[in-house]
C-alpha cells in the first residue's frame, strides 16, 4: 500500500476555509501530472468513485461513453477505439513514479510481426505500440520485444526539483514557498483579519484525495476547502458563462487547408441545436478530442479551458521560473503545450495539435539455437555495437488505423471511423453512425414537431473548432454553445437535473 503524502495546509477557522496549502516535490509533481493527461484519461478518471461521487466533465464525458457504446467494426481498426478510450500520455515516463499515479493506463510495449523474418528484410520491417495490427506481410505483428536497457531515456524523478516547496492557494494558484509569499504576504491578500483566526494542520492525502482533487479542479473554484475541510461528496458543475466563448473572436483567420461543412438540426423555439449531421472527417474531429492533453488545451484556449481552478494552475505554471524549479529548463513547455502522443495526430487535422515525434528504432537480432530460433531488441542507436552472427535492421512504424500495414505518414494518420459514412453527433457529442432511420427515432424519442425544426449548414474552421472543444469542456450542451455564435442565434445554458437538460 503506497504511503500517504502529509500536506501541511494554512486555514482560516473563522471562515472555514483553506488559505493554502505548503506542498512538496510529490504533491507537486502529481499536480503537474495533470496537464499531460488526454481528456479521455480525465473523463475515465473522474467517473470512479473516491471519497467524492462521480463527476460529469461536460460533454467529453458522454463523448467518451459513446465511443465505449460503438461497434469495433465502425473503425478503421480495433486499435482505433483502444486509442480513443485509453489514448496515450506523451508524458508517460514522467507520471510512472509518482508517488500517487491516479493514471492506471498500460506502459508502451513494442510489438513487430509474429513472422521473425519479416522484421530482418534488409528494407526495413514494421514496428507498432499496439498489439495485433495486421503487418504487411498479412501475419498479425504480436510478437513484443524490448527496447534495451541503456536506450531508455530515465524521466521517473518527475518534474520539480527535490528540495523546492510550493504554496498552493484554494483556488491552486501555484507559488514557489518564499518569505515574501508566506509569512509576510499581506493579510488582506489571504483575506484575514487577524491571525489569531488562522490555524495550521497537517492532512494525509491517499490516492483517493488525488481523484478527489481532479474532479474539483474541474468545477470548483474552491477546492483545497471541498476536499479537505467541508468534505463535499457531491459538488455541481457550474453553469456555463456564456460570455467566456467570446475567446475566439479576435482569432485571425488564417489560409486553412482543413474546413468540415456540416448539417445542424435546429430546435427554433428555444435555438438549441438537437444534432450535427457530418462526414466521417467531422467524426474524426469530435472524437479527437479525446486524445487531446489538457496542458494543450490549456494553451489553445489561452489559459481560459474552463472557467475553474484548472485555469489558475495553469497560469502559475506558465509563470514559474523553469531553470529554478523544474528539473530541465525545457519541462515547462513541454507541460504547458503538451503535444499529442506519437501517432495520435490526424493527417490534415482541424486542430493545429503537434505530436511528439518519433524516433528511429533498429531492430538487432540473432539466432539461437539453444532457445527458440531467432530473438533480439530494440535500440535507438544507428550503428549499435553488434558481432557478425547479429544483424541489425531499421523499423518504421505500422499506422494504427490501417489494416494492411502501411506505414505511417509525416502528416499523420488517417482517422479513426470508415468512411464514406455519415455520422450524427448529438448536441452533447455523443456520437452515432447516421441513416434515416436513426434520424427519425432521435427526432422521434425527443417529441419535436417538425414545424419546430430548421435545417441549417455551417462550415467548420478552426475558430468553430475551438468554440466546440472549449464548450465541450463546460457544458453538456457542446454544439448549442460551441457552434450558436457562428449561427446568429441566442446561446443558451443549460444545467443537468434528474439528467434532463433544461434550458435557462
Amino acid at each position: 500500500m503506497t504511503t500517504p503524502i502529509s500536506l501541511r495546509i494554512l486555514i482560516d477557522e473563522e471562515k472555514n476555509k483553506v488559505l493554502f496549502a505548503q506542498a512538496g516535490k510529490d504533491f507537486m509533481d502529481i499536480l503537474l501530472s495533470f496537464l499531460t493527461f488526454p481528456l479521455a484519461t480525465i473523463a475515465r478518471l473522474v467517473n470512479t468513485e473516491s471519497n467524492m461521487h462521480k463527476v460529469s466533465f461536460g460533454s467529453i464525458s458522454t463523448l467518451y461513453e459513446s465511443v465505449a457504446n460503438l461497434e469495433e467494426q465502425q473503425f478503421w481498426t480495433p486499435a482505433c477505439k483502444k486509442m480513443l478510450l485509453q489514448p496515450k500520455n506523451s508524458m508517460e515516463d514522467y507520471c510512472q513514479n509518482l508517488k500517487h499515479n491516479i493514471d492506471v493506463t498500460e506502459e508502451t510495449s513494442y510489438f513487430i510481426c509474429e513472422d521473425w523474418y519479416c522484421s530482418r528484410e534488409s528494407s526495413g520491417g514494421l514496428l507498432t505500440t499496439f498489439s495485433n495490427l495486421k503487418c504487411r506481410c498479412g501475419k498479425f505483428m504480436s510478437s513484443s520485444i524490448s527496447l534495451l536497457g541503456s536506450d531508455k531515456i530515465d524521466h521517473s524523478e518527475g518534474f520539480v526539483t527535490d528540495a523546492t516547496t510550493f504554496n498552493i492557494s484554494d483556488d491552486l494558484t501555484v507559488k514557489p514557498d518564499s518569505f515574501q509569499n508566506s509569512i509576510c504576504q499581506p493579510m488582506n491578500l489571504l483575506g484575514l483579519e487577524n491571525f489569531n483566526a488562522i490555524k495550521f494542520m497537517t492532512v494525509e492525502v491517499t490516492k483517493k484525495e488525488i481523484l478527489d482533487l481532479l474532479k474539483c479542479a474541474l468545477i470548483s473554484k474552491t477546492p483545497l476547502t471541498d476536499i479537505f475541510l467541508l468534505k463535499k461528496q457531491n459538488l455541481e458543475s457550474p453553469l456555463l458563462n456564456t460570455s467566456v466563448l467570446d475567446l475566439h473572436s479576435n482569432i485571425v483567420e488564417e489560409n486553412e487547408s482543413k474546413k468540415l461543412k456540416i448539417k445542424v438540426m435546429l430546435r427554433k423555439s428555444n435555438n438549441k441545436i438537437l444534432f450535427a449531421l457530418g462526414d466521417a472527417d467531422f467524426a474524426d474531429f469530435i472524437l479527437s478530442l479525446l486524445t487531446f492533453p489538457l496542458g494543450g488545451v490549456e494553451h489553445m484556449l489561452k489559459g481560459n479551458s474552463c472557467d475553474s481552478s484548472i485555469d489558475n494552475f495553469y497560469k502559475s505554471i506558465v509563470e514559474l521560473d523553469s531553470d529554478t524549479y523544474l528539473r530541465s529548463s525545457d519541462l515547462k513547455d513541454k507541460l504547458v503545450k503538451s503535444k499529442l502522443a506519437h501517432q495520435f495526430k490526424l493527417c490534415d487535422q482541424l486542430l493545429p495539435f503537434e505530436e511528439t515525434p518519433a524516433i528511429d528504432y533498429f531492430i538487432v537480432s540473432r539466432y539461437n539455437r539453444r532457445k527458440t530460433g531467432f530473438h533480439g531488441y530494440l535500440t535507438a542507436f544507428e550503428e549499435p555495437s553488434i558481432t557478425s552472427k547479429e544483424l541489425c535492421v531499421p523499423l518504421k512504424f505500422v499506422e494504427p488505423q490501417s489494416s494492411i500495414g502501411e506505414e505511417y505518414g509525416e502528416c499523420g494518420g488517417r482517422g479513426f471511423m470508415k468512411g464514406p459514412a455519415l455520422y450524427m453527433v448529438a448536441d452533447d457529442l455523443v456520437v452515432t453512425q447516421s441513416t434515416s432511420v436513426s434520424v427519425i427515432s432521435f427526432l422521434s424519442k425527443l417529441g419535436v414537431p417538425s414545424s419546430d425544426l430548421e435545417e441549417k449548414v455551417i462550415t467548420i474552421g478552426k475558430k468553430e473548432g475551438l468554440s466546440i472543444l472549449k464548450a465541450s469542456l463546460m457544458s453538456c450542451s457542446a454544439l448549442t454553445n460551441g457552434l450558436g455564435p457562428f449561427l446568429k442565434v441566442k446561446v443558451q445554458t443549460f444545467v443537468k437535473v434528474k439528467d434532463e437538460n433544461i434550458s435557462n
